[in-house]
């Protein structure tokens, strides 16, 4: 795929409903993590790719709603480079190291040990970027 095929626009509106599929991916990942406390054979793995795709449909939800081109990737750096320079998010780098749970983690279990504060912390982040996006899409609307 060329890299001009990377890339998509869509209407602003759909900002809306990334916006609400992210949540809904954040919130399926916080009710995994109670699984993975009660180890009740819930792969880490999953609740860390759900978190990650919270991030990248919100992130996304920003572009969408900013009428931006949206690159058709799961490289949280590349979006973030995407984000314009007046909606700088207060996050960046940290989020690159989830980018391999919507990649090659996904298909393998035990390499690495996914401790429960990291877990923990990938909520977190998921929560602080959700909560970002929604401000960012708001105050686009209005």
């Amino acid at each position: 795929m060329s890299p001009k095929n990377q890339e998509r626009r869509f209407p602003a509106e759909y900002a809306q409903e990334l916006l609400r599929i992210a949540q809904a991916d954040h919130d399926s990942a916080a009710y995994l993590l109670t699984g993975v406390a009660d180890e009740h054979g819930v792969r880490p793995e999953n609740a860390a790719y759900l978190f990650q795709q919270a991030i990248e449909k919100a992130l996304k939800a920003v572009l969408c709603a900013r009428e931006l081109p949206v690159p058709l990737v799961h490289d949280l750096g590349v979006l973030i480079a995407k984000i314009p320079d007046d909606l700088e998010p207060e996050f960046g780098y940290e989020l690159g190291g989830l980018d391999e749970y919507a990649t090659v983690r996904r298909y393998e279990e035990g390499r690495y040990i996914l401790q429960r504060d990291e877990l923990e912390e990938m909520q977190r982040l998921s929560n602080h970027v959700l909560s970002w996006a929604a401000k960012v899409v708001k105050d686009l609307d209005n």
